[in-house]
């Protein structure tokens, strides 16, 4: 009994020591600001070692075996590193960084950075620039990003241009050459990409080839949207405006803990509204806008170490029509001015409406203090319908409709590893899928179609007939050409002209002939000198398209599918060779399974005009024996590798990079082409960071691309089509050289300045690789300007009460562009500058903030294009679509 009291005691005492020296070995403690507010996130390293953890979402954190002469390292990105001895119960303050208040982190490289510190030029503008920027879609943000153009013609057709080369293709069987990212997930299908800017945490712009960080579609740079997660406080904010053309704002979130530290939401929503710019003749307005969006983020706490977000998304566009406007015939009592009132002869049946949303889940399981699981999962579907007057007049020449559908479906895993000394990067697998179609029905009046494209196409098949005979002279010829089709306007005081016949070429030959030689002839006797093979095919072609009434109703379809599989293996990653030097490197490998299908079938309404000159019932798209496919398997790399040395808050650095955009498998009914992959190696060097104890922040860099297979849309003439169609294109080798910077300098805390600068020189080479002459050579890229700059102001007044009184003007400049890649001077935009502001008074009242503004945009009420040639040039009637007028507005802001 004793001995069992004994040992009793023993094991007490034994308990208790070792309880007193694990509650010895382990502390605790909370990080805050200078500010008194939480810190989430902050590294805790016990120094000399691997131990350690991050602070929660309530700055909380515990550490186990630790001792007390251990000297912990506490860091945070934009904060000040604190070494402090540990103790049992610590509160540890982080004081800002000032070398870094004016930097924005980014997570291109997948890890929290400084965009100083990327090998790479990035340019970001965090959510509260954006705000007070009053920067709310995605073509506003070419004026604070040098290197970079947007064109919104609409939300069903946006254009980006980053470092003069375009993306911006409709046919569901091209691939994308910028990769457009939302919160990781990719949404780069471009009738699928335009989304409303609302509630961002950051948008980040890198350029040049990025395959290894935002995979294939990367081939010139990306865009990646980061919205706003839940956080775990209870806030809300709501912003309501009215402006001019009867604009309607609303915008605002709610952020809600459901369960605090566990389960957190935020709702957000956007809404605009406005009246189109361009008064319709035949009915309602151009160019207006109407649209909303909503947004759902739920993010579940599942332990100390994993994060997982859930994100929903939906967007309602519903717009009025485009002004596509004619350049040659104007409306009745107007000018061809693009900017002007338009007489579309469709009115109402004008539109464009569009729906796409997803759902992202993003996974993050810490592992260790130097391992991280990362799972991105997503979803993304759209289905667009926009109806648009192709010729851009009131005559019903061509009224065409584009109805695009897509599903997209993507799954990315990947281990990011940090031993916080040496070495960081990452290394993944994917897979994509996507589904798309193009769809576009057209409907034509040929009465109205044959002044304004068929009677010279007719003139010119019957004129080369005779001169290839060499029976009359060229004169001769032309007066006969003059007198069967006289040439007749497409409209008349902007009226249409209709012809319901086309003319008796025999009867009005003979009958001319006949008057000259004095005597009745039939065309067999007028040309029986001819040789017999030679005269048959003169007359057939005469009698062929001798008197035949026309239709005064057309219609027909096509369609185009792309069927795209991808699973892609990649890794990347960063090599201190000294705490100065390093060295990225990254590679990505691919594969690829891509299907394009075309299907048209024989119109039920047989064009008179196909019949007649392609033996076919449609007149611009060839006839398939049903849905015809064809696919290609690709096997690819891309990769990149970058030394740079970085010198206080500086970074100097050198990269070259292989980039690509996957080929083409293009299906028409008399061939299948298969474009090769393009192919781009990026050579590029610069200097960023910040300098006077933060008070300038500057970026510089300089870059060379050298292209082969350069893939471009052309006019060209396909088997079974009246009218040359756009198809996707080998180009051969071309070539861009530019210099970006970009500068912002505080002079105090309330007061800063911008300025940005590109320049940019991309042109086809004169010859391709197997030395031929090229049919672009030294002709620039389109929607290039090769000069770009703006600056701006941000100026914010404290007054006494909390009020703070603030002024944000930005100016704006590009060159010329031309907007498409034959560089006719008709299809172009001289340069122009683009003047914008923002102003009013905010104020504090305890935990409730309030702003009042005004804005104007493109204030001085610039007038000038953002696209030009279009669907109408198919027939030889290009359109021009006229650029924003000037608006303004006011706003109001509450939250809390």
């Amino acid at each position: 009994m004793k001995l069992t009291s004994l040992l009793f005691s023993l094991l007490l005492i034994i308990c208790f020591n070792v309880t007193l020296s694990a509650q010895q070995n382990r502390i605790s403690g909370k990080m805050t600001d200078d500010k008194g507010e939480v810190l989430a996130g902050v590294s805790i390293i016990v120094k000399g070692t691997r131990t350690g953890v991050n602070s929660d979402q309530e700055g909380l954190f515990t550490l186990s075996n630790v001792k007390k002469q251990d000297i912990l390292v506490f860091s945070l990105l934009g904060y000040i590193t604190k070494e402090i001895q540990a103790n049992e119960n610590m509160a540890v303050t982080l004081q800002e960084d000032t070398q870094l208040l004016n930097e924005v982190v980014v997570t291109t490289q997948k890890r929290s950075q400084s965009n100083i510190e990327v090998p790479a030029a990035v340019s970001a503008l965090s959510g509260e620039n954006l705000t007070a920027l009053n920067v709310r879609q995605l073509d506003e943000l070419s004026e604070y990003i040098p290197g970079m153009q947007m064109q919104l013609q609409s939300p069903n057709n946006p254009g980006y241009v980053i470092r003069g080369v375009t993306s911006d293709d409709g046919d569901s069987r091209s691939q994308p050459r910028v990769s457009v990212f939302q919160d990781g997930i990719s949404i780069s299908r471009s009738r699928g990409s335009a989304v409303e800017l609302f509630d961002l945490e950051r948008i980040e712009v890198v350029k040049g080839p990025q395959g290894t960080l935002f995979g294939r579609g990367a081939e010139i740079g990306a865009l990646h949207i980061v919205r706003h997660k839940p956080v775990n406080t209870l806030g809300a904010e709501v912003t309501l405006g009215y402006g001019s053309h009867n604009q309607k704002l609303a915008s605002g979130f709610i952020n809600t803990p459901i369960i605090k530290d566990k389960l957190l939401n935020r709702f957000s929503f956007n809404y605009e509204d406005r009246d189109g710019f361009i008064r319709n003749l035949s009915g309602g307005d151009l160019n207006g806008k109407s649209t909303w969006a909503v947004r759902n983020s739920t993010r579940l706490f599942g332990g100390e170490n994993t994060i997982a977000d859930l994100i929903l998304d939906y967007q309602r566009d519903n717009y009025p029509g485009t002004s596509f406007k004619n350049g040659q015939y104007a409306p009745a009592g107007g000018n061809t001015d693009p900017n002007t009132m338009a007489d579309l002869e469709q009115g109402k049946n004008l539109y464009i409406k569009r729906n796409v949303g997803g759902a992202g889940l993003l996974i993050d399981h810490t592992l260790d203090p130097n391992w991280k699981f990362s799972s991105i999962s997503g979803f993304r579907a759209f289905n667009s319908d926009e109806s648009f007057d192709a010729d851009g007049t009131a005559a019903p020449i061509l009224w065409v409709s584009e109805k695009a559908k897509g599903t997209q479906l993507s799954q990315e895993f990947r281990f990011n590893y940090d031993n916080k000394d040496n070495f960081s990067g990452f290394v993944g697998a994917s897979y994509f899928y996507e589904n798309n179609s193009q769809e576009v029905p057209m409907r034509i009046n040929e009465q109205s179609l044959y002044p304004a494209y068929i009677s010279p196409v007719l003139k010119k098949m019957l004129t080369d007939q005779f001169a290839a005979t060499g029976f009359l002279s060229e004169e001769q010829v032309a007066g006969i050409a003059d007198m069967l089709f006289p040439p007749i306007p497409a409209l008349t005081d902007g009226k249409p002209n209709y012809v319901s016949n086309i003319p008796d070429i025999r009867t009005t030959l003979e009958q001319v002939f006949s008057a000259q030689m004095g005597m009745p002839l039939k065309l067999e006797q007028i040309f029986a000198q001819l040789p017999l093979e030679t005269r048959q095919q003169l007359i057939g072609t005469i009698d062929l398209l001798s008197n035949h009434p026309i239709n005064a109703y057309h219609e027909e379809t096509s369609k185009n599918t792309g069927i795209n599989n991808a699973a892609e293996f990649f890794a990347d990653g960063t090599y201190k060779i000294t705490s100065r030097l390093g060295l990225t490197g990254g590679i990505r490998l691919s594969y690829e399974h891509q299907k394009g299908s075309y299907e048209s079938a024989g119109s039920a309404q047989p064009s008179i005009f196909g019949q007649l000159m392609n033996q076919s019932p449609n007149l611009l798209n060839p006839v398939s024996d049903g849905k015809i496919s064809a696919s290609k398997d690709y096997f690819s790399y891309v990769g990149r590798l970058a030394l740079n040395y970085m010198f206080n808050r500086n970074n100097i650095y050198a990269s070259v990079s292989r980039g690509r955009r996957p080929g083409v498998v293009s299906v028409l009914p008399s061939e299948t082409t298969y474009l090769q992959p393009e192919i781009i190696w990026s050579y590029e060097t610069g200097i960023k960071g910040n300098v006077f104890r933060g008070r300038l922040n500057y970026d510089f860099t300089m870059f060379y691309y050298d292209w082969n297979h350069f893939q471009t849309t052309s006019l060209k003439t396909i088997e079974g089509s009246l009218t040359p169609q756009y198809q996707a294109n080998d180009a051969g080798k071309a070539h861009s050289f530019g210099i970006e910077t970009g500068l912002r300098y505080h002079f105090m805390p309330q007061l800063s300045a911008f300025a940005n600068y590109a320049y940019i020189d991309g042109k086809f080479n004169n010859e391709d690789e197997d030395g031929n002459p090229q049919e672009y050579a030294g002709n620039r890229f389109r929607l290039t300007p090769k000069h770009t700059f703006s600056l701006g102001v941000d100026a914010n007044i404290p007054l006494k009460g909390g009020q703070t009184i603030f002024l944000r003007p930005a100016y704006s400049y590009k060159s010329k562009v031309y907007f498409e890649d034959d560089n006719t001077e008709l299809l172009s935009q001289k340069g122009y500058g683009l003047f914008n502001y923002t102003a009013g008074i905010g104020f504090k009242m305890n935990k409730l903030y309030c702003e009042f503004s005004t804005y104007g945009k493109n204030a001085f009420d610039k007038k000038y294009i953002i696209d030009a040639g279009n669907s109408g040039n198919t027939i030889g009637m290009p359109t021009f679509v006229g650029g924003n007028p000037g608006q303004y507005g006011v706003q109001i802001k509450v939250g809390f």
